[in-house]
């Protein structure tokens, strides 16, 4: 086949009345025959087969025909409508469908499509000749390479885009301005001695005026560009519906197949995603409806019995919420049974009995997603195979998106799905930890808080923090990642709660760093296999920031050791209410051995090289005694006791003089320098220092 140049116009054209026949075809069986929705299939069909003709499309063209005359059979009640006869139309679309990527492949697929013709002209659907040589792989591979966008929203990207190029203009005049001027000041340095106050500063008053022009222009250029970055993204926008109207096709086919009968609803088919978003949960959705229908929905029989509408009801609702989209599916059958799934979940080896047991039912149903997880004994097409929820929530963890499920025995099942508008773009929370910068998806961040490390509570071998009565378990980002632990405990922490799936972990950080909009950048092969990272950005300033995925960080953390932090702070505030000593000496060993020796006796000990040094720790810091020798160069002890004597802050602190002048004068003169005790390294005893230490701190 010869392709035509006009088949591509006639493909886009095609593609709309191929949608407006699948959605009015469906739409007589649920709501009946009408007279306007014929009309409206008839003038597509009509059109496809006089189109079709046009580019020499026999083929398609005779199966549009075939449909034409069904529909008017319909019309005029020579046929009685039926669900098989709705079976016949829509393969009839799928014909259609599979001979328009024949067209555009310029004869590259095959298309046998003579049993539908058959189906149409007699109007019964043959079980066994349905699809059989009609390729299942062609739908949408052309489609996807191209977005439609309205005339209104090109018009309002080209003039957005006309602006900043005129604002770019103006900042390049700005700068000619600017580089004159500053030849005009070179020029004028020479004469300055002759030039009059007035001249110069007229001169720097131009400067001025300029630069903050040129600063406003650089602002607005800045809002045009973020307005043409918005419009740009709206053009990758595409409606729910895109997804959704495929979704009625397929559900009916496999409630069909089950014997069931279902009304499916879809509320907010106008929302709109980002083209990429879109294709990534079609899977997500379609895998959770199959499922509400297979696992969900009652036969009719079960339902009347329980007092329930013959056919069942699967409502997809869509809503906006801020910078996020949340998508609820919700059906109104049998719910999930807890105590099944516990059974199951021990039964598979999901988890013990004793582990199942302590899990409340609110917590029990979330097992559904576990890999390998199917409540299901014997296995079909759609059930029983290990393939189960688990996909959702991998898929869902893919696009950074979070979940939470609800049910009620007899009552129905109830998914929120919490997606980004974007995989591109997101805003995210920037924190420091290890002195490095991360980025957390904001949506996962429910709240950040500052808590004191006597905050923090030991339940069941676990550290977690109180928020609203409620128990948060607490880990570390730093341990997650395997930083080296140097920072010192603070009196106040910094403690992300984040939020996934209806779960909640506290997370210690260094510190937040505020919001920023984020873009988001592949790790490359060689870091794909990093822990607890989903992807990496460049900041504002430069610098480049790796992505937390906090899908692994639940993962993990229910089995993560325990930070000790309560007990490592009280350790240090122990330490702390003992004393804080400064020793001085200029010898290496002195120093030492005096430091080993209180701080074993839980004292904090920083020390001092010299008398100068000494004077400099105690202006930086508050300390409980000083022990100090006494001959050192540039200062000695006597002398270093004597200005903390005279100073306001230090006038009363206890000083020790540790020496190994032992005459009776240099006691005098230690005591005389107003020292309180003096102590010969002679006959140093470990013991006389701590007793004397102890003494004069109590």
């Amino acid at each position: 086949m010869k392709k035509s140049k006009y088949v591509d116009i006639f493909i886009r054209e095609a593609e709309e009345h191929l949608e407006a026949l699948r959605k009015g075809i469906l739409a007589l069986e649920k709501e009946g025959l009408s007279e306007a929705q014929l009309n409206e299939l008839l003038r597509s069909t009509h059109t496809l087969k006089g189109s079709a003709n046009m580019v020499d499309l026999v083929e398609l063209a005779g199966v549009a025909h075939r449909m034409e005359d069904l529909l008017k059979d319909l019309q005029s009640g020579e046929l009685e409508f039926s669900s098989d006869l709705v079976d016949v139309l829509l393969v009839a679309t799928d014909a259609v469908e599979a001979l328009m990527a024949q067209a555009q492949s310029a004869g590259g697929i095959s298309v046998n499509v003579d049993s539908v013709v058959k189906a149409l002209e007699s109007g019964n659907l043959a079980e066994d000749e349905a699809q059989a040589d009609i390729s299942p792989d062609y739908a949408g591979t052309e489609r996807r390479t191209s977005v439609r966008a309205s005339v209104e929203r090109l018009d309002q990207l080209v003039n957005r885009m006309g602006e900043i190029l005129l604002s770019q203009k103006a900042m390049g005049a700005r700068q000619q301005q600017m580089t004159k001027l500053l030849n005009q000041m070179d020029s004028s340095m020479g004469r300055l001695q002759d030039a009059d106050d007035h001249s110069l500063k007229s001169l720097r008053s131009n400067m001025v005026n300029l630069i903050n022009d040129f600063e406003r222009d650089r602002l607005q250029l800045g809002y045009q560009a973020e307005d043409v970055y918005q419009r740009t993204m709206e053009l990758r926008l595409l409606p729910l519906a895109t997804a959704t109207d495929d979704f009625e096709r397929s559900l009916r086919n496999l409630a069909r197949n089950l014997k069931k009968e279902v009304n499916f609803i879809v509320q907010g088919q106008d929302v709109e995603l980002d083209r990429n978003m879109l294709d990534a949960i079609k899977p997500i959705l379609l895998h959770v409806l199959n499922n509400a229908i297979d696992h969900g929905i009652e036969d009719p029989d079960t339902r009347v019995r329980s007092g329930k509408p013959k056919a069942g009801q699967i409502t997809l609702q869509a809503q906006y919420e801020g910078s996020f989209i949340q998508v609820t599916v919700r059906d109104d059958g049998q719910g999930l049974d807890p105590e099944k799934i516990r059974s199951t979940a021990v039964k598979r080896g999901v988890l013990d009995a004793e582990a199942a047991a302590a899990m409340s039912d609110e917590a029990v149903i979330y097992l559904v997603f576990e890999p390998g997880f199917s409540t299901r004994e014997f296995i079909t097409d759609v059930s029983g195979r290990g393939v189960g929820l688990d996909v959702v929530k991998s898929n869902l963890d893919q696009v950074k998106g979070n979940l939470s499920l609800h049910s009620e025995i007899g009552v129905g099942t109830e998914l929120v799905l919490r997606l980004p508008l974007s995989m591109a773009i997101f805003t995210g929370l920037l924190v420091e930890c290890g002195g490095e910068t991360y980025v957390f998806p904001q949506h996962y961040v429910a709240e950040a808080l500052r808590v004191s490390p006597r905050d923090i509570l030991e339940e069941m071998g676990r550290e977690v923090v109180r928020l609203r009565d409620k128990s948060i378990p607490l880990n570390s980002l730093s341990q997650f990642l395997e930083q080296e632990q140097t920072a010192q405990i603070t009196s106040r922490l910094t403690v992300l709660v984040l939020s996934f799936r209806e779960q909640t972990m506290g997370l210690l950080v260094d510190q937040t760093l505020g919001l920023q909009e984020v873009v988001v950048k592949d790790l490359g092969c060689q870091l794909k296999s990093l822990e607890y990272v989903s992807g990496s950005t460049i900041l504002g300033d430069g610098n480049p920031a790796l992505i937390v995925s906090v899908a692994d960080l639940f993962a993990a953390g229910q089995n993560r050791q325990a930070l000790q932090l309560r007990q490592n702070y009280e350790n240090e505030q122990n330490k702390a209410k003992r004393g804080r000593v400064l020793v001085v000496d200029d010898s290496i060993t002195t120093r030492t051995m005096e430091k080993n020796i209180l701080e074993t006796n839980d004292y904090e000990v920083v020390v001092a090289v010299s008398g100068f040094d000494a004077l400099d720790k105690l202006n930086a810091g508050r300390f409980d005694l000083m022990v100090s020798d006494v001959e050192m160069p540039g200062m000695t002890g006597f002398e270093l006791t004597k200005k903390v004597r005279q100073r306001e802050d230090t006038r009363d602190l206890p000083v020790i003089i540790v020496s190994s002048l032992a005459s009776d004068e240099h006691r005098r003169q230690g005591m005389n320098a107003g020292a309180q005790a003096y102590i010969v390294k002679g006959n140093f005893q470990q013991g006389v220092l701590l007793d004397t230490v102890e003494t004069l701190i109590s």
